[in-house]
């Protein structure tokens, strides 16, 4: 049984009783870092009974707790409640079982199908009972009955079970006093078969469940009601049947049921059944009511063995695993089979289960198909529960199933955040180069789809600038009208533009508004600027003179001869291209405007020092030899009027 040592590790127990008996207490727990194995709920949701001393001759060995926890432990059915722990705790015995609820707080919620699918499942427990291990239970009724959390019916109240040679009369009359009244049999004491009693009780359960419900509800309960009363409760046991052959009546035999039966069964069926089955299955079940066909057969819809089946993955699965919307299909999309209320209740908490199977092939199922469920988990259990199992797939050497789960991965980035599904530490890497102003066909309300087109497929208001025919004349007056690619759009040198009129100068770094066509301004070449710590020599001065008195003339000749302006000003542009060394400098905000009043004489000595903490100033200065072209602040010639303690302001002889 165990001690206290063997109390479950993060059991919490609620206050809150479930119910009580006279045997023991009902508590709903909650195992923290557990298996989900113990509930649909997903949080490790268990049942916990305490047991309370009892007063009788059948428990003067054990109390009635203890002998319930026993033969939960030594007998396992999937139609009897399950066992998860047992301890003892001072006077107090603990038994942890599968989430489970009394039957009798939630008898007046079930539907009659769901009635008898829960009868079929307490009475394939009493016969493996009966048959396997011959053993009577001798307490069936409907407090002796558990529904677990996707509405399955466990079969509980072991505590009266003891072997066929074990049941006499004497042992039923100890028992009788908390058995329930109207399961016993009125001539029990007399009846000399004491070993058909269990048929007699299972008569009077079919009675009091189907209380208030018409038997035209479920296929042939008329009969099966009539059948009980008139023979499982027949007063000579010996004319009582055996439960196995109840199974065979035709009410454990219609069509919802026998879907029940064969997905329960289906290991023993063949392929051939199996594709007849799948194949027809969805058109069936249109017909019964949706929650319980959610509630019954969800879980067997969605097990491992109907989910590895070919024909289920086909012709079942993509609209099992899809909740289904208000609008209508398109392009042939697959409807869904549930509503999405149905589905967030009865098949989300499966999903999350199937998330922890670690089976390739249900894996990439459950990926194939995330895009159509994701939605209908919150944020908590896709960022608790769902994101660390597709975290787990991306190191797997399938590389199939990684490419899959990355897929997934990017479902999750609009919903939880790139910081919670990637993690780690993320900067701006990108901007959006996109201009503030409009295209010219937004600004004429136009609709021309400009996504899908390519830049030279863009309407343009001006002709193209072609280089190899620089004879052509245009009518209209232009400047530069071709911006080098982003990419490959590299020339040799730099260089700096000025403006024939006044200086361009740019307002803010988003502000393109002077790129437009209609203020465009004739924009003359000025000769580029070495940037080096170094002086500039003095043959440098005399290029930069004859360049910018070149410019000057080119500027007198646009203007005395009118007919080659154009077609000057666009060798211009074209020289301009091949002479630019960084294409930022294209941009306004980049451009450095030089007035011409500025001489060559003047010389930055520190324009390459960052910071610039102030506007150094200029000195003439000549060179001590003529050398070529080589200047330096280490070969100068002081002037012989300054102190020779004037200069740099350093000890040259340290």
């Amino acid at each position: 049984m165990g001690n206290e040592s063997s109390h479950l590790s993060g059991l919490e127990i609620e206050e809150q009783a479930v119910e009580v008996t006279e045997f023991w207490t009902q508590y709903q727990a909650t195992i923290k870092d557990s298996c989900r194995y113990f509930s649909l709920k997903s949080d490790g949701s268990v049942s916990v009974f305490k047991g309370e001393v009892a007063l009788g001759p059948l428990w003067a060995i054990a109390t009635p707790l203890e002998k319930f926890s026993n033969n939960l432990l030594k007998f396992r059915h999937p139609g009897i409640v399950r066992y998860i722990s047992a301890w003892q705790q001072r006077s107090t015995l603990h038994l942890a079982t599968e989430y489970v609820q009394p039957l009798v707080q939630v008898l007046k919620t079930q539907t009659p199908l769901q009635i008898c699918i829960g009868l079929n499942n307490i009475l394939r427990a009493l016969v493996f009972l009966h048959e396997q291990a011959c053993m009577s239970h001798n307490n069936i009724s409907i407090s002796a009955i558990y529904v677990t959390g996707d509405g399955q019916w466990k079969l509980g109240g072991l505590q009266y079970l003891c072997s066929f040679s074990e049941l006499t009369s004497a042992y039923l009359k100890q028992a009788r006093l908390h058995r329930y009244d109207k399961a016993i049999d009125v001539n029990e004491d007399s009846n000399e078969l004491t070993t058909k009693v269990d048929q007699y009780a299972f008569g009077v359960l079919v009675e009091d469940v189907f209380k208030g419900h018409q038997d035209d509800e479920v296929p042939h309960l008329k009969e099966f009601k009539k059948y009980c009363s008139n023979t499982l409760q027949n007063p000579d046991p010996g004319n009582r049947p055996k439960l196995s052959e109840v199974l065979n009546h035709d009410f454990f035999c219609h069509e919802f049921i026998t879907i029940y039966k064969f997905l329960n069964f289906l290991p023993l069926k063949n392929e051939d059944e199996k594709y007849n089955f799948f194949s027809n299955i969805l058109s069936i079940l249109k017909c019964y009511d949706e929650e319980t066909v959610a509630k019954q057969l969800g879980g067997l819809l969605l097990s491992r063995l109907t989910l590895l089946d070919q024909t289920a993955r086909k012709d079942v699965i993509p609209y099992i695993l899809k909740p289904k919307t208000e609008r209508s299909p398109q392009n042939g999309e697959n409807s869904g089979f549930f509503t999405l209320s149905i589905f967030k209740e009865h098949l989300r908490p499966r999903l999350l289960q199937l998330f922890g199977v670690r089976d390739s092939q249900i894996r990439m199922l459950l990926l194939n198909h995330f895009s159509k469920f994701v939605h209908v988990f919150s944020h908590e259990e896709l960022s608790q529960h769902i994101l660390p199992e597709l975290l787990v797939g991306i190191k797997d050497v399938d590389d199939s199933l990684v490419s899959s789960t990355l897929i997934c991965l990017s479902e999750l980035v609009p919903i939880l955040g790139a910081d919670t599904v990637i993690g780690g530490k993320r900067s701006k890497l990108f901007t959006d180069g996109r201009p503030n102003s409009k295209l010219p066909s937004e600004k004429s309300g136009d609709n021309y789809d400009y996504s899908t087109k390519s830049l030279r497929d863009l309407p343009c208001s001006e002709e193209v600038f072609h280089h190899s025919n620089i004879t052509s004349h245009y009518d209209k007056s232009i400047s530069l009208n071709e911006r080098p690619s982003p990419v490959g759009g590299e020339s040799v040198e730099s260089e700096k533009c000025v403006s024939n009129d006044k200086v361009l100068k740019a307002d803010s770094e988003d502000d393109w508004s002077d790129w437009d066509n209609n203020n465009r301004k004739l924009i003359l070449l000025q000769p580029p600027i070495t940037k080096d710590s170094d002086v500039i020599d003095q043959q440098s001065s005399n290029d930069i003179k004859d360049i910018h008195n070149a410019n000057i003339d080119t500027l007198q000749e646009l203007k005395s001869d009118s007919k080659n302006r154009s077609t000057l000003l666009q060798k211009a542009a074209f020289e301009a291209k091949q002479n630019i060394i960084d294409i930022s400098e294209l941009d306004i905000k980049n451009q450095k405007i030089e007035s011409s009043k500025k001489t060559t004489e003047e010389f930055d000595f520190f324009a390459d020092m960052t910071p610039v903490i102030e506007k150094p100033s200029f000195v003439n200065i000549s060179l001590a030899e003529p050398s070529e072209n080589v200047s330096s602040k280490f070969n100068f010639v002081p002037d012989d009027a300054l102190n020779e303690k004037d200069g740099w302001g350093d000890n040259w002889d340290e």
